[in-house]
């Protein structure tokens, strides 16, 4: 879809009908990090702080924004005001406490922020963004993919690193962890790239950052794993259930409380296996948010709730044909 048929789709009354017709459901909106200027190459997680001012304003315009594990309970009750909706942020960056959450605290917009556990407090980051760092990076000007599978790419300017960034990341998520760790030293030795390079805007919070907000109210903390690794990837279960009930236990001895909820990294329907599942329900958590589009309702696996993915290529008239269901519906 164009962007212009999109402008005149979002203006017309198709939106509005479609916010009535999912009056019920519980559209999660799932974010990563907030930065104050876009990142070259495009990077789809870091959303640039104007795009997530005009699309917050355009929520607490249309929407109730509730705490995500009350609009879950209300939801499961079967009392969830209509036309509610949800806010999360993935990964725990640092960013997210200091370029998004003074928009939610201007708005009064509750969120919840999933945290990689090993990662808080360290120059560490999560690996695909370890990557992107590498590509962003580089002064080389093609690089041999074949460590994942993939041609030799051009690397000539911040699109065709951008371009080939998506191709690795994509391929990369299909190993297993061990062959995948091996390909990512491989590829950002080649691309020219520290084995710990500055994390600039993909530094996570410190635990004392997270702590914080969560005590605050309107932002709270949840679980994201140990160290963000796909869970349907690793090889035994006992390596999946450290991943999820340790994690859960770091976020409930730094913050006082367990949270009632879990978001699985990257979270496709191939990333999530019922040895997943049966890690989160054994650590007692009653929700887990994925990352397939779509609204929840309270026919949803509770342990596999879809969320909306909001990115930095998604204008505002795709956002608001998204978030309004009309997209859904155009794709039927």
């Amino acid at each position: 879809m164009s962007d212009l048929l999109a402008r005149a789709l979002a203006a017309s009354p198709l939106p509005v009908w479609h916010r009535h017709r999912n009056r019920e459901a519980l559209p999660i909106l799932m974010y990563h990090g907030v930065v104050e200027r876009p990142l070259a190459p495009a990077c789809w997680q870091q959303l640039p702080v104007d795009a997530f001012r005009r699309q917050l304003a355009w929520v607490a315009r249309h929407f109730r924004v509730l705490p995500l594990v009350e609009a879950l309970d209300r939801m499961k009750a079967g009392t969830l005001p209509p036309r509610s909706c949800a806010l999360t942020f993935d990964d725990g960056f640092q960013n997210d406490v200091t370029v998004a959450v003074p928009v939610l605290e201007r708005l009064g917009l509750p969120a919840t922020v999933f945290v990689v556990t090993d990662l808080l407090g360290t120059a560490e980051v999560p690996w695909p963004d370890r990557l992107y760092l590498a590509f962003a990076r580089t002064r080389a000007q093609a690089l041999d993919g074949s460590p994942a599978g993939l041609p030799t790419l051009g690397l000539g300017d911040d699109a065709a690193r951008g371009a080939a960034y998506a191709q690795v990341v994509r391929a990369l998520k299909a190993l297993e962890p061990d062959a995948k760790d091996a390909a990512l030293v491989a590829l950002t030795d080649a691309l020219g790239a520290p084995r710990t390079p500055d994390p600039g805007e993909f530094r996570l919070m410190s635990w004392a950052q997270a702590v914080a907000l969560d005590r605050g109210g309107l932002v709270r903390v949840a679980a994201h794993t140990r160290t963000h690794e796909i869970l349907a990837r690793l090889p035994t279960g006992a390596a999946v259930r450290d991943q999820v009930i340790a994690s859960q236990r770091a976020v409930t001895e730094r913050l006082g409380h367990a949270p009632r909820v879990f978001a699985y990294p990257n979270g496709r329907a191939v990333d999530v296996d019922d040895r997943a599942k049966a890690a989160v329900a054994e650590a007692g958590i009653p929700w887990a948010l994925s990352t397939v589009e779509g609204f929840a309702t309270a026919a949803s696996d509770p342990l596999a709730l879809p969320r909306l993915p909001i990115g930095s290529d998604l204008s505002f008239a795709r956002f608001r044909l998204l978030v309004s269901g009309t997209l859904a519906a155009l794709r039927r």
